[in-house]
Formats: structure tokens, sequence, C-alpha cells
């Protein structure tokens, strides 16, 4: 079962766990205020990277503020596990929101429903023998609600009242440090102090027919536009802080009931000034098929690879389909180099043509050849 205090805050409910780690929803006990609390792994199963990237999350956020990116609270370490209290905010990934029909958003407590609807089937499905949730949904689609599209096929005891907790980005670099060396204590007989959900177990995949008719609903590409001009307004807003997301996906967008976007996960966000490799040591972050030619390439990367990012968004929700596919990294890679999309109008002759034209500009090979700013983006999609 989870813990039920992790430092200053009581656990409510699981909302998600993967391999890395669980999310929680708590109450801070302070000041009663409602929030996420993203819990890693420890022992022989934390991983220092995650821990860091939990560090730098924390440190990226916590001078930024925006109605379209996720505030963030707290970090530091409890009884050896790393925490991040964020912002707890009630929606749907911008895939999922999309997926839900003009019928089902007819009425004015439509989006609340369908938004407790899909809170009550992840917590089933959290509760079931199936294993725990993804907290991934571009790695391991669960497809809740029912889209008109899946692309899952393209497949992270109760404690004392006083228990110890040390706060601050600092702590948590320092026990990613310590798991780091090489004769560190954290052995294979370490115990945790409460139960921590087992890693998903991949799920069992649905392919899905692509229902242009409903991808083309006028209603739906409303929504689409709204939630595409607030994420231009979220990322002009941290590219102006100097700031590079490098993990732009669906998943990473939440739509609250206000439909009110937020710009969510920055544990792989870079500031521009900093002098280290942006890829970190050598090794691609992010997540594959949304990465940019120049991230894939290792190159020097500036906002116009997160917009990139949004242009594959963008054009997997005209078509229901990614710009590229393929079946190993390397491959995709390929054609992310060498080849360029289909156009949108081959895969579905009844789409938007202008945001069909702003998906193709997003997506060039070259940055010089985008648009060079979210703004300019968020004026091509005004007009």
């Amino acid at each position: 079962m989870p813990p039920k205090v992790i430092g200053p805050y009581r656990i409510l409910e699981t909302i998600g766990s993967g391999g890395v780690g669980t999310v929680y929803r708590a109450v801070d006990r302070r000041t009663g205020e409602a929030m996420a609390l993203k819990l890693l792994s420890t022992g022989p199963a934390l991983d220092p990277r995650a821990a860091r990237r939990l560090a730098r999350e924390f440190e990226t956020l916590a001078d930024l503020s925006h109605p379209n990116v996720v505030k963030v609270y707290d970090t530091g370490v409890y009884q050896g596990y790393p925490y991040l209290a964020m912002e707890l905010v009630e929606g749907l990934t911008m895939r999922n929101y999309l997926s839900l029909s003009s019928d089902q958003l007819s009425s004015p407590s439509g989006l609340s429903r369908a938004i407790r609807e899909h809170r009550r089937s992840r917590a089933q499905l959290e509760g079931s023998e199936s294993g725990s949730l993804s907290l991934d949904e571009d790695e391991l689609s669960a497809d809740y609600p029912p889209s008109p599209f899946s692309l899952s096929d393209y497949a992270e005891e109760t404690p004392s009242e006083e228990a110890s907790f040390v706060s601050g980005p600092e702590s948590v670099r320092a026990l990613a440090d310590a798991v780091d060396e090489p004769d560190t204590d954290m052995s294979s007989e370490y115990e945790p102090p409460f139960d921590v959900p087992e890693p998903a177990e991949p799920h069992p995949h649905k392919p899905h027919e692509i229902d242009l008719s409903a991808l083309n609903q006028p209603e739906r590409m409303g929504r689409l536009k709204d939630a595409m001009l607030q994420l231009c307004q979220a990322l002009a807003y941290i590219h102006g802080h100097g700031l590079v997301h490098r993990d732009l996906k669906p998943s990473n967008v939440m739509v609250d009931e206000d439909r009110m976007v937020r710009l969510m996960d920055f544990g792989l966000a870079k500031f521009l000034a900093d002098d280290a490799a942006v890829t970190a040591d050598g090794r691609l972050v992010g997540t594959f098929r949304y990465m940019a030619p120049e991230q894939i390439l290792g190159e020097p990367l500036d906002g116009r690879a997160d917009l990139y990012s949004l242009g594959v968004i963008l054009y997997e929700l005209l078509s229901g389909r990614p710009p590229f596919d393929a079946k190993t990294p390397y491959e995709l890679w390929q054609k992310v180099l060498e080849t360029d999309a289909p156009p949108l109008t081959s895969l579905n002759l009844g789409t938007d043509l202008q945001l069909a034209r702003v998906a193709h500009r997003l997506i060039r090979k070259e940055p010089p050849e985008r648009y060079q700013t979210a703004e300019e983006v968020y004026e091509a999609l005004s007009e």
C-alpha cells in the first residue's frame, strides 16, 4: 500500500506509476492545499539521472509564473526517496481531450464529467491485476477515453508524523551522487519503508481505425486550435526565459476543466546559457518520434527544436498518425533526417488547410526554414 505521509504531505491516492517512480494526489498539511507529489523509486531502483532531472525540473520552474506552465512548490528527499511537490492539474492530456466527442462536451459540465470518468478509469486500472499505469502515454498509450485513432503501435507501513525529510534540490542531487558511487550503502538488501508499485507491464494494444470524420469535426478543430494557441503562449514564455523544453509531446500537455492548457514535465529542460552540451554527456534525451533533426544529431538546440516537436504534435492530431513511421529508433531517425513527411492532405483530405500548412513548416529539417519563434506560430494559427 502507498505511504500515508511524505514529509509535510499527506497522501490521498495514487495518480499513476511507472518504472522510475509514482505520482500521488496529496495535501500539504501546513496549508491544506491539494497538489501532485512525484516520488522516485530508491535503493537499487533509484535512477540517478531521474533524480537529477527531478532537481532540475524544480530549479527550472521555481522562478517561473505563467497560466499555461505548471507550478512547482518543493523538492527534497524523504527516507531516501526523492520527491517533487507540484501543482495538481485535474484534467486530461491533450490527446485525450481532443479524443472527446462533441456530444460528450455538449453540456456545460461535460468536460468535468469526462475528467472524472477518466480519473475513475485510471484508478480502476491502477488497482487491477494488469499492473500499474505508465507515467508516459506516448511510450505506452492506454487510450482512455477511447480515441478515434491510436498511436500505441509506436510504443516511466504508515511513517511517523515526524519522519525526517530534507528539502531542496541540493539534497536530491546529493542522493543521486551517492547512488553513483560504487561503494554506496544502498545494496540489494535495502528495504523501503512502504510498498512501491511494480513497473508497468506492457498492455496489449488494440489498433483502431482512424475515423477521419471524427478528426475533422469543426468543434474538435476549434478545440485543437485553441489548445495550440495556448501552448504557443507557454513556449513563448519559457523561450523568453532562456529555456528549451526538449521533451514536448501530447502527454506533457494537460487541459483542465476550464480548458486551460498546462505545459508539464520540465525534467529535460535546458537553459540556453548552460555551458554543458545540450545532449547531457552524449546521451539522447527526449521522446524519439518528437525529436528535431538537430536534437537527434546532438547539435546545440534553441527554441526551434521545441517548435519542431510542436509540429509533430499538430501533424499527429490532424492525421491520426505521426509524420514518420518506423519499427526501430534507428529507422525512425533515418526518416526524420532524410525523408519528407507525407502531405497531410494525402492522409486526410478534409483536414484544415491552414493548420496543415503550419504543421508542415514546423517540421522542416533545417531550423532556419521553420517558424523562428512561438510568437510567429501563434500569429500563423490566428490567421
